[in-house]
């Protein structure tokens, strides 16, 4: 068969008229796209790129990661080695660890919104960890992880929390 004639015959089959553009109805809807951890870092093995990308993005609207160790320290609660850690791998926009003693390592962390911070605390929940708890307070999480499990630490623990969901 002739090319033309074959080109001829796809184009009429095919249809080769511009067709109207779709109505509102058959439109796909137009959500907006949710981006729960901060946007990429340009080269994601440059770790110091990843921290300041992370810290350019916190979210808006939730307890701020240093009103919450203001409240620690107003509360009487010891903090020390208090240092930024990557929030993407728990889904969180924004995350600063820190330590208590010898007893207890804390990680408060930012999400984009409530939803997000129960899904990156569900997620973390799912790792073997022993003698560690989330709570959330608004879109922003508090991990505790008793170093050391003794009576102690567990009303060092309770002390950390209560500051948390006072603040």
């Amino acid at each position: 068969m002739d090319k033309s004639i074959f080109l001829c015959a796809v184009l009429v089959l095919t249809g080769c008229s511009k067709s109207a553009p779709p109505t509102a109805e058959q439109r796909p809807s137009a959500t907006p796209v949710r981006h729960p951890t901060a946007p990429r870092a340009e080269n994601p093995r440059d770790i110091a790129a990843l921290f300041r990308v992370e810290a350019d993005n916190r979210p808006e609207g939730t307890l701020r990661v240093e009103l919450a160790f203001d409240a620690f320290r107003r509360a009487g609660l010891e903090i020390h080695e208090q240092r930024q850690h990557l929030g993407r791998p728990y889904g969180a926009r924004y995350c600063v660890g820190a330590k208590s003693g010898a007893a207890l390592a804390l990680s408060v962390c930012e999400y984009i919104d409530a939803d997000a911070a129960r899904t990156g605390a569900d997620a973390s929940r799912k790792l073997a960890l022993k003698h560690r708890e989330i709570r959330l307070n608004r879109a922003t999480s508090l991990t505790v992880r008793q170093l050391q499990k003794t009576p102690e630490s567990d009303a060092l623990a309770a002390r950390f929390f209560a500051a948390f969901e006072a603040s």
